[in-house]
């Protein structure tokens, strides 16, 4: 009898920690201590989420970084890809996975009682049978846990890529013998992978497709293995070869190899002697045609009916396996699979010398968690004492880390984080994710503002999206003209420099691209290569071009960053592509880009742009001027600030009398009045803003529009093909209100925007429709009682609503605000909180802000110790203080102090 459990200190260890952690939380709940959050989960003790089931959506992590993503989904469902190029596919709720693992545990009468170590598939008879399903999810790996009164089971999922080329996938396995009898056991993988650069499967992939078993003798059953000094025996690896024509005239051909081992004491392989089979062929695997792989043959007869080393062209290849052994009581048995790439034929005969091992497996998951640990966070933020109900401070401080993770997954995006085939890298999108990435990450964030302005075309304007080429294809682009894509730019590069110093940069030599003569959808690279700088003055001379002759605003074209309302632009002239419709948006952001680039003009070239600030100067004066007379209209002593208006002003959005003929009230114009630095010019129109920020107002949050555009509302585009009550239409688009927020506290209206931020956060207490993972900010908020939709989230995770709350937090509510030449400090003026801490740089200047409560009048502030006097904004009455960069140290931190009146 075997009688030893295999030696597994560090893995036995993580699982035993994550237990404990679990044993924690439900003590915890059980007590009143904590609660669950929306969508059944909850963060733990060491930031880690913990998913349990849940009827509605799913909780996701996105694993990788420089264009490679590996999702892992609680409910079991992964999938991965870098760009277009997909090793695993996604699958859609309920469907076949990819990637299962099952176990098998044998009956009195000789079969097998099946169970999936994932939540998926789900196989019902088995399922009532298991007293614990969880998902642990952490920001280096995820577990999954199935728990019986006969077997404990641990899955780990993680991803080392310190090699971008070679990404490592692990799965490891772990199941204990828990019952007082030796019990026979199988596990089983199923793999079904990809390795082409499409979004779904076709009939014919299988004719390319080739999966073998590398052994010897291709017969597994007697097939070699080696034996390692860690009781680990390597089992014969499956390599996966896959061709693709990538155009008429060159086919590439990838490789991927999937190595396996067991691990268990040798007393017990010897004892047990452990049965392996493998099986290539997805038929073969299910027991025909007409059965999933939950509904397997196999899983109750406990073997394969026959074993195919190698597949292709008649089905569907696969990477199968199945394992058979006796456990004794307590006895634990661990299988590990390693997935990589092979660019190469050499690279794949290198990995396959490579025997896997335990600790090779484990070292995997190790490097990717030191690559955690090591990378130099620039930007840290906490609270303390929070007075949100229902929402402790270790939620809010989790969230804060999670809330960091999504902006870097947003900024560094290679495209298809959701599969489609125009679903590129938006410029928009990368530049505002960008602008919040940088002030963790500079070094990260430059980069990209080095490939994404590389695509900016030679006459100013940026594409909507571009694709990075591979393979020798040409750059894919939208090349429709949404009239905002380079604002953001302008801002995101004035954002860098005034964080960073980093004033070199403008002066860096980038190319531009040339749109394809025989394909409008490609780029194509140009020979011109040209300063940062003037990129962004090429940006401001196409933005400047775009303005309507009568009223010196901004056309909407295409449309503006609202892509649903892109009905503006629209001509009924048979030789126009565009009319003369306006985008008030585009207009206050191209207000705000004068502002930015006369800024930066005189503070870094003083007298070299003489011109171009003239230039920038009369253009913001003729902005100021042309949207106080057009962009607001009245009735009844009511001010609205519209959101544009159609061709030739034939009718408005955002208007007493919009084009369907309803009074309505649009939210972005609104925020971006205040964002843009418009409302000094006219103070009366502060109330007025207020006051539609209340009616656009909800249980999720503000809307987008209120009310929503009916089906037949004319001239306004898509919008009104979405239902009322989703996405920009009469719902919370969570990103108009993260604009909104920010507006708030600039406006110094604290309170009202930390209302907001609590609407909008998805773990308070009021959700209970969320769709997706509660603890990243999903992209919407739906209500339609009528359509059954009440807070339910189109996405999650790819959202620019991270970055706009992330930036709100750093400059409004933490108050921190680098400049050209000095560091402004601006707290926000009223906190449901008793402090905090933050640190980030400033022109390589560590800085750290502590808020705390004190026995003082008023805000107080001090640097380094010693108090400084503070001055109050002319407009919005905030405190603040300017510290000079030349008076702060650069070998140490610098720490500015608030305190404020205990409240």
């Amino acid at each position: 009898m075997a009688v030893a459990v295999a030696k597994d200190n560090q893995l036995a260890s993580e699982i035993a920690h994550i237990r404990d952690l679990k044993r924690e939380l439900d003590t915890n709940l059980a007590t009143g201590v904590e609660r669950l959050l929306p969508g059944n989960v909850a963060f733990l003790r060491d930031g880690r989420v913990i998913c349990l089931e849940r009827q509605q959506g799913d909780s996701r992590f996105p694993y990788g970084h420089n264009g490679f993503t590996f999702w892992v989904c609680a409910s079991g469902y992964m999938h991965a890809n870098k760009g277009r190029f997909f090793l695993f596919l996604p699958t859609g709720s309920g469907k076949e996975p990819e990637i299962s693992f099952f176990a098998g545990q044998k009956r009195p009468d000789g079969s097998f009682m099946p169970f999936s170590l994932l939540p998926v598939p789900y196989i019902q008879k088995s399922e009532r049978l298991l007293n614990e399903r969880y998902a642990v999810i952490g920001h280096d790996a995820t577990y999954f846990f199935a728990e019986t009164s006969d077997f404990s089971s641990c899955i780990r999922v993680c991803l080392n890529q310190n090699d971008s080329e070679k990404p490592i996938i692990a799965f490891t396995i772990l199941l204990e013998n828990r019952t007082t009898s030796t019990s026979d056991f199988f596990l089983s993988a199923y793999l079904n992978p990809f390795c082409r650069h499409r979004f779904f499967e076709t009939s014919e992939d299988c004719w390319f497709k080739k999966v073998y078993v590398d052994s010897e003798t291709n017969n597994c059953g007697n097939s070699k293995t080696t034996a390692q000094a860690d009781d680990t025996i390597a089992l014969p690896p499956f390599v996966v070869i896959t061709n693709e024509d990538v155009s008429r005239t060159e086919s590439v051909t990838y490789r991927m190899l999937i190595r396996r081992s067991i691990t268990a004491s040798k007393q017990l392989i010897d004892d047990t002697k452990l049965q392996n089979q493998v099986c290539t062929s997805h038929r073969a695997y299910t027991g025909g045609p007409r059965r999933g792989i939950g509904q397997a043959s196999f899983l109750e007869s406990g073997m394969f009916s026959q074993e195919v080393p190698v597949t292709v062209f008649n089905d569907n290849a696969i990477a199968g396996d199945l394992n058979r052994f006796k456990l004794v009581p307590g006895a634990a048995i661990r299988m590990d699979y390693l997935v990589t790439l092979a660019p190469t034929e050499s690279s794949l005969d290198e990995q396959l010398s490579n025997t896997i091992s335990r600790k090779m497996v484990d070292e995997a998951c190790l490097q990717a968690r030191l690559s955690l640990d090591n990378t130099n966070h620039q930007l840290h933020m906490s609270v303390r004492g929070s007075s949100l109900e229902g929402i402790h401070d270790n939620t809010f401080n989790h969230f804060l880390k999670y809330l960091r993770t999504q902006v870097r997954v947003c900024a560094e995006t290679r495209g298809f984080m959701q599969p489609s085939p125009m679903a590129l890298i938006g410029i928009r999108d990368v530049f505002q994710a960008i602008e919040g990435h940088l002030y963790d990450q500079p070094e990260a964030a430059k980069n990209r503002i080095r490939e994404a302005l590389s695509y900016e075309l030679l006459d100013g304007r940026c594409p909507r999206q571009y694709m990075i080429p591979e393979n020798g294809e040409s750059a894919l682009a939208d090349l429709r003209e949404f009239i905002d894509q380079g604002a953001w730019v302008i801002s995101a590069i004035y954002t860098y420099c005034v964080t960073t110093g980093d004033y070199a940069f403008l002066n860096e030599n980038i190319g531009y691209c040339t749109i394809d003569s025989r394909d409008y959808n490609v780029l194509n690279r140009a020979q011109e290569v040209d300063s940062v700088l003037n990129h962004l003055l090429r940006i401001m001379n196409y933005l400047d071009r775009n303005r309507d002759s009568v009223t010196g605003l901004v056309y909407a074209l295409y449309g503006d960053w609202n892509d649903a309302l892109d009905g503006l632009g629209n001509t009924t002239a048979p030789d126009k592509e565009f009319g003369t419709g306006v985008s008030i948006m585009a207009s206050l952001q191209l207000f705000r880009n004068c502002t930015e680039m006369i800024e930066l003009l005189t503070s870094l070239y003083p007298n070299q742009y003489e011109k171009e600030i003239a230039t920038y100067t009369a253009l913001k004066t003729k902005l100021r001027d042309s949207l106080l007379s057009h962009a607001i209209v009245s009735q009844n002593g009511q001010k609205r600030v519209v959101h544009g208006w159609g061709d030739r002003a034939s009718y408005y959005v955002g208007s007493f009398r919009d084009s369907d003929g309803l009074s309505r009230d649009g939210l972005t114009s609104n925020a971006f009045w205040i964002l843009s630095g418009m409302l000094p010019h006219d103070l009366s129109l502060r109330s007025h803003i207020l006051d539609a920020m209340k009616r656009l107002d909800s249980p999720y949050g503000m809307k987008t529009f209120e009310p929503g555009f009916q089906p037949d509302a004319p001239g306004v585009g898509r919008i009104p093909k979405l239902p009322i009550g989703t996405a920009e239409n009469g719902a919370t688009y969570v990103h108009a209100t993260t604009f909104a927020i920010m507006a708030l506290f600039h406006m110094n209206e604290p309170r009202i925007a930390w209302e907001q931020i609590y609407k909008i956060l998805p773990f308070s207490p009021h959700q209970q429709g969320i769709s997706h993972s509660p603890f990243v900010l999903p992209n919407s908020y739906v209500h339609n009682p009528e359509l059954h939709l009440t807070g339910q989230n189109m996405n999650d995770w790819q959202t620019g609503c991270s970055n706009v709350l992330l930036k709100t937090l750093i400059w409004y509510v933490f108050g921190f605000r680098p400049e050209f030449d000095n560091l402004r400090i601006s707290p926000a003026t009223w906190f449901p909180i008793n402090g905090f801490d933050f640190r980030a740089m400033a022109h390589d200047r560590k800085v750290k802000i502590v808020l705390s409560q004190g026995d003082v009048n008023e805000r107080q502030f001090l640097f380094n110790g010693e108090a400084i006097p503070a001055a109050k904004d002319e407009y919005s009455d905030i405190p603040y203080v300017r510290i000079p960069y030349v008076q702060m140290a650069d070998d140490r931190e610098n720490v500015i102090t608030v305190i404020d009146p205990k409240q």
